[in-house]
């Protein structure tokens, strides 16, 4: 026994000095250098004042795990600093004054210029067949990729309207220095034994070549990205016109009651049903968080998840995930649809309207007609032929003769099967699977609510570090 304790007091230093080299020895922190693009101006510079934003649009770190040498190799680089300089300096090589600022200072420039960087693992593996000790089977390779996106949008700095978006993307496979290829297969013919001793090298060494091929992909992109912007000029002759403006005319009133719904995992559409801002979406809209942003049409142009405070938040008030519907409250005054449950007025042929945020795009119109009606599971639904895209999920469609909500946009037939077949679940449903009517009777709700059992909902605070419930 007290030859075993005394072992053991010997052994421990070894096993604390191999842990702290593991643990010291296998993180690599750096961070993408300034100066990596160094191309030529073009001819002919345009005369203009551009900041590049330092403080918004930029991943601050990306983080990789390499599994070829050992799992517990992680690399952590920073790209906010580096990504900015090198977009005001391919900036620079086309207008005659660019600089890195903060965006509270953009009034003092003639554009700005913003900067959205991710990069991505794409790993590919493969199996190789091994044979040792006269036993075959197939060992995994994992090739690391990297696979970095860039885009580039000039803005006008009073407006914010966009003068021009540019985008590029890169997908390129890891290659390692000589010095971490040489430690690699050290290590292997050493069987991993000094693998405490040399995992210091090859994590610095790995990190460089990690390091240099994100460099090398941004400065790729930012190329590609200026050669369209140089042969897009004529934007930034003076008097020319920077963006279309939006005329909705007869339609914006019935816009202005509509919501741009936003989650972490997604986006949809809402419409307000009272003045005191009770408005309707889909259960699957808002999933299980009990608050969603969201967004109106007087905040276009408007940029989803990037968007300036203050922001605005809804609370969940009531869901129905069997049948699709949600009711949430926001805080405030807004014009209001109303809700028409006569379904003597849901007739085939008539002329409807879909209001919403199809895919990328914002408060949009579509028409269409009522093709048909049908019960389904016990549902009332109304089929469409009116265009409807994902995003569209929980906007109005609304009767055009009369400006009112006949049903809730929820559905569409898969276009690889069918042309111009979506879905709307009835007003008649709505009212009578939410239990309310208009006015909304606010002290039917609260009682409601106090009688429901608890649901357990995420937080959009928990997701939104700059959440604040308005």
């Amino acid at each position: 026994m007290v030859c075993f304790y005394s072992l053991a007091r010997r052994l421990l230093p070894c096993a604390a000095v191999v842990v702290c080299l593991l643990t010291a020895g296998c993180n690599y922190h750096g961070r993408i250098k300034r100066g990596i693009y160094k191309t030529p101006a073009f001819d002919h510079k345009i005369e203009a004042r551009v900041m590049v934003v330092a403080d918004k649009y930029i991943q601050q770190t990306f983080t990789f795990k390499d599994h070829n040498l050992t799992p517990i190799n992680s690399y952590t680089i920073r790209v906010d600093d580096g990504a900015a300089v090198a977009a005001a300096d391919a900036l620079g090589t086309l207008f005659s004054e660019v600089e890195v600022n903060l965006y509270k200072y953009r009034q003092n420039y003639d554009y700005i210029a913003e900067l959205d960087y991710k990069v991505e693992e794409d790993n590919d593996s493969f199996y190789r067949p091994v044979t040792e000790e006269g036993l075959l089977f197939f060992r995994k390779y994992i090739v690391p990729r990297f696979h970095t996106y860039v885009t580039l949008t000039l803005r006008d700095p009073h407006t914010r309207q966009p003068v021009i978006q540019l985008y590029n993307d890169k997908l390129t496979a890891l290659s390692f220095n000589n010095t971490a290829v040489g430690i690699y297969w050290f290590n292997r013919v050493t069987f991993s034994l000094l693998f405490p001793v040399i995992a210091p090298a090859y994590t610095s060494a790995a990190g460089g070549s990690i390091r240099k091929t994100l460099e090398k992909d941004l400065r790729t992109c930012l190329r590609k990205i200026m050669k369209e912007l140089e042969e897009n000029r004529i934007l930034f002759t003076p008097g020319q016109s920077v963006g279309y403006p939006r005329n909705d005319g007869r339609y914006r009133a019935l816009l202005e009651k509509t919501l741009y719904i936003e989650t972490p995992s997604g986006h949809g559409t809402g419409f307000f049903i009272s003045p005191d801002g009770y408005f309707i979406t889909n259960a699957h809209v808002v999933e299980d968080y009990r608050d969603v942003r969201y967004y109106l049409y007087e905040d276009l142009p408007l940029e989803p998840r990037r968007a300036e405070p203050p922001f605005r938040y809804a609370r969940v008030v009531k869901v129905n995930h069997a049948r699709d519907l949600a009711l949430l409250k926001a805080e405030g005054k807004f014009p209001y649809f109303k809700l028409d449950s006569d379904r003597s007025h849901y007739q085939t042929g008539n002329t409807v309207l879909v209001m919403g945020n199809p895919t990328t795009e914002q408060f949009s119109v579509t028409e269409g007609i009522i093709s048909g009606l049908k019960n389904d599971n016990g549902v009332d639904v109304i089929q469409t032929d009116a265009a409807i895209s994902g995003g569209n999920s929980g906007g109005p469609l609304v009767l055009r003769e009369t400006g009112e909500v006949i049903g809730v946009n929820t559905a569409v037939i898969n276009p690889k099967l069918a042309e111009n077949i979506g879905f709307a679940i009835s007003a008649f449903e709505v009212k009578r699977t939410l239990g309310i009517d208009q006015p909304i009777d606010e002290e039917k709700l609260r009682r409601e609510e106090v009688l429901a059992l608890p649901v357990q909902r995420r937080c959009a605070e928990d997701v939104y570090p700059d959440a604040k419930i308005m």
